[in-house]
């Protein structure tokens, strides 16, 4: 930044001064009477105000972008820890889910068994003798009961040896 020189600065003049030259051009006009000091810069309270709030919009900007920032990390763990339960959710549905298929085919494979094992009580009833009474059962199972058994009394054929004689003429 290039400052003009206190003479320059009172007459109101542009101050132009070449690298080389330690004189500004208007000094070097009026030959040498005069100094050509360079006017140090002076900040009035204004200025002074000014660059205070900047800093200061600066430093608040800072920490709405820091406390944003952390906001945005929070909110972002916030997510992942519900993403992690959807996921364990979404796992302990499905193991859910295989166990009742598990369960659903213990189940299945049961009532395969006890239908086939209803099916064989039912044909071994069938082969079963009437009566469930054992002494009928015991009785029937009898060689004794057989050899006794006389079909004319049961309503069967009369036997040839049993009945009247002259039906046989």
């Amino acid at each position: 930044m290039v400052f003009s020189c206190t003479r320059c600065a009172r007459l109101g003049k542009t101050c132009v001064k070449s690298d080389d030259s330690d004189r500004c051009s208007e000094c070097v006009k009026e030959g040498g009477r005069s100094r050509c000091v360079e006017m140090k810069p002076s900040y009035s309270d204004a200025e002074w105000r000014r660059l205070v709030r900047a800093q200061h919009s600066i430093k608040d900007e800072e920490e709405a972008l820091l406390a944003k920032l952390l906001r945005l990390r929070k909110q972002e763990r916030l997510l992942r820890e519900r993403a992690n339960e959807f996921i364990s959710h979404e796992f302990q549905a499905i193991e859910e889910l295989e166990e009742l298929e598990r369960e659903e085919k213990r189940t299945h494979e049961e009532q395969g068994k006890l239908q086939k094992q209803g099916e064989d009580v039912e044909y071994d009833t069938q082969l079963a003798p009437a009566s469930d009474d054992p002494s009928l059962a015991q009785m029937m199972n009898s060689p004794s009961f057989w050899e006794n058994f006389d079909s004319a009394v049961a309503g069967g054929i009369p036997s040839p040896t049993g009945g009247n004689q002259s039906s046989s003429q």
